[in-house]
């Protein structure tokens, strides 16, 4: 039953697949399979629970779990209170937990038996006044059974539109992670955005092995299917076998990914008959070199969509649609978001200039939390300020240039690491590549490229080197390259370059 009222709260997006698809299978994992009556009744008892233990509008909750259907119902229950669900990577140990729940203020913290040794103790963290340990439908800390608790809905708080609902952490790619703040108006707008831009139905079956913390995982994919009243399938982690499986058993049909997974099954020789139900592909977290793509659409007949986005911007602020795709962009600004290029100070530069790339629309987060100066910093004038280079072309799409914190600035002159990347990724032996910056006593960086070759497949840094110096300019091409087993990387799959400079700096 639907709940009575007009309450606005993300929440509502279950009530309905409930109302419309009661039986419908709505969330998958392993063998657990939630229809959507049966996840709205989870999220129901669980915010019973929740408001039992005194937790309400405005009120800080963390989640810190896997992947995992405890996860998804605790996170719709907390947002159902009109309380704000901290999302929190169970990569997290405990100095990094302690630090992110001593940030984040909260009242609550929500784990699982697995990850219970990491968190920390009350006396060393006051602000977390009650720990919920929930495993297999059971908290464990309490003698508090989930599947004995009310059966009864549980009404909705009705929120404004500018009410916090979630707190997610950027990535840390350059520094301590920030907790954006994203509001029920930007999270409904996100999923509303991705079911239209690419036309879902609820017959889709979506993967997701992306982490739910992150906003690929949690914003763009679980939210847009259950908006869409489609299937989500959901993996604790990624592993290459049980994803295989898992796209040919279930028969998904729209194809979640980052740039690494696409790569290996591009290599990989015996792919193509696991793919046989996707129709459509869609790759975030970092650039795809438009290689890849040619590649893919040649081996699947298959496009791999690409949008331009980040945590401030509850996902896609462009889209790279359906209707007249351009290889190597982000595609136009997506529904009523807008999006210019401005200069150091922040005056508009013509079309095809590069520049920093700047956002306004109903999808900005409302700022990080508790962080006014960095805040101050990236919102201003109404505009979000990416920190990302880009140009517009004169048809509006947008093509990345690179973060102008990875920009190398090579004896006085500027090397974007994305056009260095793309070169290196057009020879055959390149399965992926980073390229960064590294301290160099005369000019001040020199382009260094780290490797990783394809199986049963050679080259030297010589032949690399020169391979690019034929492509590109001599000062873009790299001075070194190192070839690597693996990139280091988040767990949603971005390379970390600051990472890379530390570990290799001097050597």
């Amino acid at each position: 039953m639907y709940p009575k009222g007009n309450a606005l709260n993300l929440s509502r997006i279950i009530d309905r697949g409930a109302l419309n698809f009661a039986q419908k299978i709505a969330l998958i994992q392993d063998k657990n399979r939630y229809t959507y009556d049966r996840l709205k009744s989870a999220m129901d008892r669980v915010a019973f629970y929740l408001s039992e233990r005194g937790i309400g509008r405005g009120d800080r909750v963390a989640l810190y779990m896997p992947n995992r259907p405890e996860w998804v119902a605790a996170y719709y229950a907390i947002i159902r209170l009109g309380a704000v669900a901290v999302c929190i990577s169970s990569a997290y140990k405990q100095k990094e937990l302690e630090h992110l729940l001593n940030e984040s203020l909260v009242s609550l913290l929500i784990t699982c038996d697995e990850l219970s040794s990491r968190v920390p103790v009350r006396d060393a963290d006051p602000s977390v006044k009650d720990v919920v340990i929930w495993e297999n439908d059971r908290v464990l800390e309490s003698t508090f059974d989930i599947r004995s608790a009310k059966r009864k809905p549980f009404l909705p708080v009705d929120c404004g539109l500018s009410d916090e609902c979630a707190i997610l952490f950027t990535g840390g790619t350059t520094g301590t992670p920030k907790g954006a703040m994203l509001t029920h108006r930007n999270i409904l707008y996100s999923a509303q955005n991705v079911c239209y831009h690419e036309r879902a139905v609820p017959a889709d079956v979506a993967l997701c092995f992306l982490p739910l913390n992150h906003v690929f995982g949690g914003v763009h994919i679980m939210n847009s299917t259950f908006y869409g009243c489609g299937t989500l399938v959901l993996h604790k982690s990624f592993d290459m076998d049980r994803l295989l499986a898992s796209v040919q058993t279930e028969k998904i049909t729209r194809f979640y990914s980052v740039p690494t997974v696409f790569i290996r099954l591009l290599n990989s020789a015996g792919s193509r008959k696991y793919l046989t139900s996707v129709n459509y592909c869609f790759s975030a977290a970092t650039s795809m070199a438009s290689e890849i793509v040619r590649q893919w659409q040649d081996k699947f007949n298959l496009t791999i969509h690409e949008a331009y986005g980040m945590t401030e911007t509850s996902s896609l602020a462009t889209f790279n649609h359906l209707y007249h795709h351009k290889i190597g962009s982000v595609g136009t600004p997506a529904g009523i978001v807008e999006v210019k290029i401005v200069d150091d100070k922040d005056n508009e530069v013509p079309r095809v200039e590069s520049g920093e790339i700047v956002i306004r629309g109903p999808n900005i987060m409302k700022g990080y939390f508790n962080r006014a100066e960095e805040t101050a910093a990236v919102l201003r004038n109404g505009w979000l300020h990416s920190g990302d280079i880009g140009r517009l072309d004169e048809d509006g799409y947008l093509f990345i240039v690179d973060r102008i914190k990875d920009l190398i600035i090579s004896g006085g002159l500027n090397v974007y690491p994305t056009e260095v990347e793309e070169t290196l990724y057009t020879h055959a032996a390149v399965e992926e590549c980073a390229v960064v910056g590294m301290p160099h006593t005369e000019y001040g960086e020199t382009v260094s490229a780290f490797v990783k070759k394809k199986k049963g497949l050679e080259c030297s840094e010589v032949d690399l080197i020169e391979y690019c110096k034929k492509r590109i300019a001599a000062y873009k091409a790299p001075k070194k390259i190192m070839f690597v087993a693996e990139l280091p990387k988040s767990p949603a799959g971005k390379i970390l370059k600051r990472e890379i400079r530390t570990s290799f700096s001097g050597k």
